[in-house]
């Protein structure tokens, strides 16, 4: 019989050798089905799942699991000598399947308990593949290493190798990242036939949207820009967490309307108290000339204790009303826009952006409306069109990309896919050792840094933020800093290329970027898997791109 709650989280507690603390007394259980984990980028999802995973120990309390869990972590694309079996997690039960076959095996009994009923493994393995890679798999891919799979091959094993294991509590880790789209597909698919417990941390709103129930990580203290304390709250499925958080702007805008009318009154009324306190302080200095000194001096003390007594009073209540208002204007929901004016990106309708002739494409070929592209045909773009990039991964989306910047007749600016290993620069060139401000002064070195303030703060960038060192900001931050670097520079871009911008960005971040590009005039080229995110953006067609090769140009 299966066990109510496979997971329980009892007390936990969890902090970092360098006294961060990341869970404090959080107690919750898990239940048969599939429950996503939300939340801002390092707000602890990782951290959790690594927990009941296994991989880390709570400082105190206890996790409890019915069953070992399977886990797919977010790095699994970095163990790059790892072969493929050893990634589906199914390397020990080949090898002994393969020393039976082949007469080598020093303890028969031991093998065959490996190999179990398992006897057609491989070529199961081999089958299950071809539908996550949407490619002809032999036997012999279980050899390769992991090193020679791109990010979404990689992925698309280890989700593969969880699905041929089984097992009742599964624990996915980004599991949509740098998936195309037919793998993606087969994930949803793969979840929506599990009968166990998984926990997904996912940014992919399809995928949430698919699954039972919500998990969100908040600040246990909502006025601290930084948290350290996270607090789990539990919604139903996507459309009541939807529905429960339009209830929660709603309020939060009601308690901060109230609040500013209340701190505006409070700070008005001690003004005039201010006011009246120092007419009749001079009203009483022009008295006290005719009057006996020591009356003079009776009188003033009394005054000056009553204003002390009514000005300590106005201040007390000036002083609540100010904390409300900072309690109610804390309690909004993160900022979702970037509002912000681009007016020299725009492109006259008709105007060649980029002509870029087929024959030259060296890999992939490219579809468009469904029909490929001949030889002698030119790959074009015009105007303030709007094109999407689509196509399984390794095909040449990326080479195109560049292809396209390098024969621009316009500006470009260019947000890459991945970031560079090892850090120092990320995307456009972000320098970790500068402040955002002058990294965005390498992009706009003709504009004053006073400007470029301003231009931050639509950025969500304010007042000395913009000074503090790109090496200390989180993800989305960096995110967003180069972003601006792109948008902001001189002179303005009016191509832009994306090649997968929602890769490992959390959804306020997503809805960030989205505001940001309505204001963009110029061109777009936008290679994604994301097919909420190209939705929300409304672009005006599609290409596609196919394995092969096209003839260069001699």
């Amino acid at each position: 019989m299966q066990h109510p709650n496979p997971i329980i989280i009892d007390r936990l507690g969890f902090s970092w050798p360098d006294g961060g603390t990341v869970f404090d007394d959080v107690s919750t259980t898990f239940s048969r089905g599939t429950t996503g984990l939300i939340g801002p980028n390092g707000s602890g999802k990782s951290t959790l799942l690594r927990l009941i995973a296994g991989e880390l120990e709570p400082t105190r309390g206890t996790v409890h699991t019915h069953a070992r869990p399977s886990y797919l972590a977010q790095d699994v694309v970095l163990d790059t000598s790892r072969r493929v079996a050893s990634l589906m997690g199914i390397a020990d039960t080949l090898a002994a399947l393969h020393r039976i076959l082949d007469n080598r095996t020093e303890d028969l009994t031991q093998d065959m308990d490996l190999v179990g009923d398992d006897w057609d493994l491989e070529e199961r393995s081999a089958a299950l593949l071809n539908g996550y890679l949407n490619a002809e798999v032999t036997p012999e891919f279980l050899r390769r290493t992991v090193g020679t799979l791109s990010g979404g091959e990689t992925m698309a094993v280890a989700l593969a190798g969880m699905e041929i294991r089984g097992g009742g509590i599964a624990l996915l880790d980004e599991p949509t990242n740098n998936l195309d789209r037919s793998a993606r597909h087969r994930l949803y698919e793969m979840i929506e036939r599990f009968s166990g417990t998984m926990l997904v941390s996912t940014h992919d709103k399809t995928l949430l949207k698919m699954l039972d129930s919500l998990i969100e990580l908040r600040p246990v203290n909502v006025r601290a820009q930084r948290a350290e304390r996270m607090d789990l709250v539990r919604f139903g499925d996507w459309d009541s967490r939807e529905e429960s958080l339009g209830h929660e702007r709603e309020g939060a805008a009601r308690r901060l309307s109230d609040a500013r009318r209340k701190l505006a009154l409070e700070t008005r009324q001690s003004r005039e108290a201010e006011t009246k306190i120092a007419r009749r302080s001079k009203q009483g200095q022009k008295a006290a000339e005719s009057m006996p000194k020591i009356l003079a001096n009776s009188l003033r003390n009394k005054a000056e204790v009553s204003a002390a007594k009514n000005r300590g009073i106005m201040k007390s209540h000036e002083s609540e009303a100010r904390t409300e208002f900072e309690e109610a204007r804390n309690g909004l929901p993160v900022e979702l826009r970037i509002g912000i004016e681009l007016p020299h990106t725009r492109v006259p309708a008709g105007r060649s952006v980029v002509e870029l002739p087929v024959a030259v494409i060296s890999r992939g070929i490219v579809l468009e409306d469904g029909e490929p592209l001949d030889e002698d045909s030119m790959l074009g773009i015009r105007g303030p069109e709007r094109i999407t990039l689509v196509g399984g991964n390794g095909v040449g989306k990326s080479t195109l990309l560049n292809q396209l910047q390098t024969r621009s007749r316009v500006p470009v600016g260019f947000l890459r896919q991945r970031l560079a290993a090892g850090g120092g620069e990320d995307w456009v060139g972000l320098h970790d050792g500068m402040s955002m401000l002058e990294n965005l002064r390498l992009s706009a070195p003709g504009v004053e840094p006073r400007f470029l303030r301003d231009k931050l703060a639509a950025f969500h960038f304010r007042g000395a933020r913009v000074d503090e060192p790109v090496a200390q900001l989180s993800g989305g931050e960096r995110f967003r800093v180069a972003l601006a670097m792109i948008l902001l520079a001189e002179p303005a871009p009016q191509l832009l290329i994306l090649d997968e911008p929602t890769n490992n960005l959390d959804m306020i971040t997503i809805e960030q970027l989205l505001s940001a590009l309505e204001s963009f005039a110029g061109a777009m080229v936008v290679a994604s898997h994301d097919e909420e995110f190209l939705a929300a953006l409304a672009t005006d067609r599609e290409w596609e791109m196919q394995r092969g090769t096209t003839r260069p140009v001699a």
